[in-house]
């Protein structure tokens, strides 16, 4: 809190006063999870169409499960698009997606395998009207470059427990973890540090973006032609309005999430920055009606809710 009181100009009681203020309402979390693919080696982004009287049920039970990181309900609410993730050692028939053609709810859906991210970690997302300058984040980073994650960073046995814990709170207190894991306070120190400095854990905040200001998002599906696929999306994750950009397999073979303040922004960027980039031969924009879990963080009655139990068998 002492840092962002000097990167913004306030003091550190108002800082620490505001933070709780919006962590009480539900509009803020702070999360402190495995990094990237550390778990998992392949990630999927699903669509289905569902019967428009059993999507936000069926939205809801996906967002209970641990595999499913993101949930959406979209056109109108007659669909979902979701991401689910499968563990490396996942056998023939396991996770969400052997589950949905048993599913009478879901009418079809298309799986798209993930091949690469360009954007979707701690940050990226840079919609606000004034963002930190350089010297800011300098203060932030208290002089040090942002953590770069191992190739191959992984969560040892040992620390399972540990990371558990700071699921359901990124910013709990090492006395508190040590009495929840009833470790000595220099282990937990330790470990959580270690974690850190290989880049085994992720640390970022989620907000809910309404409240902010921002209430258009959208998925847009772009079919690029396969020799610019990497130059677009490069270009698609640098802009501001971008929070995921994603390589995918099929038809539509880029993937961009974005937020915008209202319909308008979104329009004016879809025709004129996306249209814009050499090699794109088709944009397909699916407008969110209604988040039912981000970040791997729950909404639930307009807030940010702790994580839900284990993934249903």
């Amino acid at each position: 809190m002492r840092r962002i009181a000097g990167a913004t100009g306030i003091s550190e009681q108002t800082a620490a006063r505001r933070y709780r203020a919006l962590h009480e309402a539900g509009l803020v979390r702070v999360l402190v999870r495995p990094a990237g693919m550390s778990q998992y080696n392949r990630l999927w982004l699903l669509r289905m169409q569902c019967r428009p009287d059993a999507a936000a049920a069926l939205g809801q039970r996906l967002a209970e499960r641990d595999d499913v990181g993101w949930v959406a309900l979209v056109s109108g609410g007659s669909e979902i698009i979701c991401t689910a993730s499968l563990p490396a050692d996942a056998a023939c028939g396991t996770g969400v997606l052997s589950k949905l053609s048993h599913t009478t709810a879901v009418l079809s859906f298309t799986a798209f395998s993930v091949l690469r991210s360009y954007s979707g970690g701690p940050a990226e997302w840079s919609g606000f009207d004034e963002p930190l300058t350089p010297e800011a984040e300098n203060i932030l980073l208290n002089g040090r470059e942002p953590t770069r994650r191992a190739a191959h960073a992984t969560i040892p046995a040992q620390d399972a427990a540990l990371v558990r814990e700071l699921r359901n709170d990124g910013r709990v207190s090492l006395s508190v973890l040590a009495r929840a894991l009833d470790w000595p306070l220099s282990r937990v120190s330790t470990r959580l540090q270690a974690l850190l400095d290989t880049g085994a854990l992720d640390v970022d905040v989620d907000y809910l973006l309404e409240p902010f200001g921002f209430t258009t998002s959208a998925h847009l599906f772009l079919q690029v032609s396969p020799g610019r696929i990497a130059a677009v999306c490069e270009a698609l994750s640098a802009h501001r309005n971008t929070s995921w950009v994603a390589a995918i397999t099929g038809s539509a073979n880029v993937l961009a999430a974005v937020t915008c303040r209202e319909s308008d922004d979104l329009f004016s960027y879809v025709t004129e920055q996306v249209g814009a980039l050499e090699g794109v031969l088709h944009v397909e924009t699916v407008p969110l009606l209604t988040r039912l879990k981000q970040a791997e963080t729950r909404v639930l009655r307009g807030r940010l809710e702790r994580p839900g139990g284990q993934a249903p068998a």
